[in-house]
């Protein structure tokens, strides 16, 4: 008798993880490392800065309205085939970028980057749902969702290091590669799973979970949340390189110092899920998160005082995604792959907003005004986790995908 794609699973976790993982830091890598790169690109490419910054935009934005569909599609038709052209249309963007010979054809390729990261990280969350045993499910999504953290450590970095020296372009080429063989690993790691013989529509699927309220307060936390990471990402080095006068390669370091903060926030976050009171934890840290906030932009006390300050911001703002992930995993059901999705899609469209308006703000008025930014998104995002996101909310979510006594 064939082994069952559960039994494979178990049998393969830490191959399966680990590909998962990596699928996910490459496909961050593919739109966070444009930080460091803008500013050579702007001048190669005939723009600005934040022209260019644009392009970060155009990526997150498509890459946010790619996630609602891709998570329903993957529920109705298996998340491999999902998962695999995802990586290759990453693939394929991240070369083509490489590769571009004006501004207009790199913001074409972004879209494609776009559109292939919004294929990726909803349906690794839903395949630890799906494949992963329980027990193993909170630190698992916590790996997933430290990953950005780890991008921002090494991927971010290696892009700065690879852009000094080789120029802005092999980066890109050089992620693209890397893409196509997390495509190959994924093919042979992930086991096919048949469907649900039930296909509901697209558009049945997405009007089932958006029935709830509590589904899109927890995609406004989200996307709050990360309106502030997405600034920083972005931001960041540009203001270092221009406030301080660092090089380019120079920024690697500053920015590994934040995404130390990063990647230990998820874990952080994959503890705080396991705690009765997980939702009030959570929303404590985004309130706390505002003074931080404050400090990265505004205060001209040094580089190393904007870098630290941004680097607890991270700390104190990553976490509430693992815990959002947390609960779709237990709650999900046959519809994790929708949720997961408008999670993702609220990730990258904060990432979209974050981009698109600090690049508004520096180019009127001056990289302090980003500080009030980041201070009013997450004071938002953590009143709304206080007011909406309730562990009664969560629960009438739980009833509601949880599979009939019948089995449908």
């Amino acid at each position: 008798m064939p082994e069952s794609p559960d039994a494979i699973a178990e049998r393969a976790y830490p191959l399966l993880l680990a590909g998962l993982a990596f699928a996910v830091f490459l496909a961050v890598t593919a739109v966070a490392m444009l930080g460091p790169l803008l500013v050579d690109m702007a001048s190669a490419l005939g723009t600005t800065v934040p022209v260019a910054v644009q392009l970060v935009t155009a990526a997150s934005a498509v890459w946010a309205a790619t996630a609602l569909v891709a998570g329903p599609v993957s529920d109705a038709y298996g998340r491999k085939p999902v998962i695999v052209l995802g990586l290759c249309f990453l693939a394929a963007g991240s070369l083509g970028i490489g590769l571009a010979p004006t501004f207009a054809a790199a913001m074409g390729f972004s879209l494609l980057v776009g559109i292939g990261g919004g294929m990726v990280p909803p349906i690794c969350v839903s395949l630890v749902g799906d494949l992963i045993a329980a027990r193993r499910q909170p630190m698992s999504i916590a790996l997933l969702t430290m990953q950005p953290g780890v991008s921002v450590l090494l991927g971010v970095p290696l892009a700065a290091v690879l852009g000094e020296y080789a120029g802005w372009r092999f980066p890109f080429l050089a992620v693209g590669s890397a893409l196509l063989l997390a495509a190959l690993l994924l093919l042979a790691f992930v086991p096919h799973r048949k469907p649900p013989a039930d296909r509901v529509t697209l558009a049945g699927r997405i009007g089932r979970v958006a029935a709830f309220p509590v589904t899109w307060y927890m995609a406004g936390v989200n996307i709050l949340a990360r309106t502030a990471w997405g600034a920083v990402i972005t931001l960041l080095p540009p203001f270092l390189i221009v406030a301080y006068g660092l090089r380019k390669v120079e920024t690697a370091l500053p920015m590994a110092v934040v995404a130390l903060w990063m990647a230990a926030a998820p874990l952080l976050g994959g503890r705080i899920g396991r705690l009765r009171k997980r939702l009030p934890v959570t929303a404590a840290l985004l309130l706390a998160a505002a003074i931080p906030g404050l400090g990265v932009f505004f205060l001209d006390w040094g580089a190393w005082f904007s870098v630290s300050a941004a680097g607890l911001l991270m700390l104190l703002v990553v976490p509430v995604t693992t815990v959002l992930m947390i609960l779709i995993a237990e709650t999900g059901g046959e519809s994790r792959g929708t949720l997961a999705g408008v999670v993702s899609s609220s990730n990258w469209g904060g990432m979209a907003a974050g981009a698109a308006i600090g690049g508004v703000l520096v180019d009127h008025i001056g990289y302090g005004a980003v500080s009030f930014l980041l201070a009013g998104a997450v004071l938002a995002s953590g009143l709304l986790m206080v007011c909406a996101v309730t562990e009664k909310a969560v629960a009438r979510t739980r009833a509601r995908f949880a599979p009939a006594p019948d089995g449908r």
